[in-house]
């Protein structure tokens, strides 16, 4: 999820048992895990390799968060209380360097707890849980994203979620919905951007 190994990059059990220091049991229990959370994809006479990035992977997960999360920013609205509203806000502020991978972690977890918190104060609990492993299964990309200045180095999606979450303070939902399904649309966007990039760049 950290992007330690790049898309794309072969591994063996022998590097794993290596760097880890696991058994043979646990690497082979740990792939099986990731190739079912298409992580790792298991390829003839290569073994493993990190799963690629692919832009159906990014539009079929902004499609899913663009269907759940502003109407959930909508039907948050009024419902989330000041002190908690201040909390999520506070977390907003928090700025990166794109070099500093801790940095980043942070970045991205306070990101992750705003997202839910939201989805969370809407009251969906099915919704919640999908925006959930929608997050976890866009970690990789928008690592990816931040490390290449989308989101103005990570400037914009502060200011973007401090200002949905000044509406959903005031209770208006509608502009709670447009903020929010502006700030997804925007970053996916930004995402495909570089992904055809990288694929325009790559030697044929």
């Amino acid at each position: 999820m950290r992007v330690e190994l790049a898309p794309g990059s072969p591994m063996s059990e022998a590097q794993l048992m290596e760097r880890f220091g696991f058994t043979k049991a646990a690497v082979r229990a740990a792939l099986a895990r990731l190739r079912a959370e298409g992580l790792v994809l298991a390829e003839p006479r290569r073994g493993h390799v990190v799963a690629p990035l692919t832009m159906r992977d990014v539009l079929e997960i902004y499609d899913v968060r663009l269907a759940l999360e502003p109407a959930a920013a909508e039907a948050a609205a009024g419902k989330m209380d000041g002190g908690e509203i201040a909390r999520l806000s506070k977390l907003a502020e928090r700025g990166f360097d794109a070099g500093d991978a801790k940095a980043v972690e942070r970045f991205l977890a306070a990101n992750r707890e705003i997202h839910l918190a939201v989805v969370n104060a809407a009251g969906n609990q099915r919704a919640a849980a999908i925006v959930e492993r929608l997050l976890d299964d866009s970690e990789r990309a928008r690592i990816l994203a931040l490390r290449a200045g989308a989101a103005a180095g990570g400037q914009r999606a502060r200011s973007e979620l401090q200002a949905v979450l000044a509406a959903i303070g005031e209770g208006d939902g509608a502009r709670a919905r447009e903020l929010m399904a502006d700030a997804i649309r925007v970053f996916r966007d930004e995402l495909l951007e570089r992904l055809q990039r990288a694929t325009l760049d790559r030697p044929l």
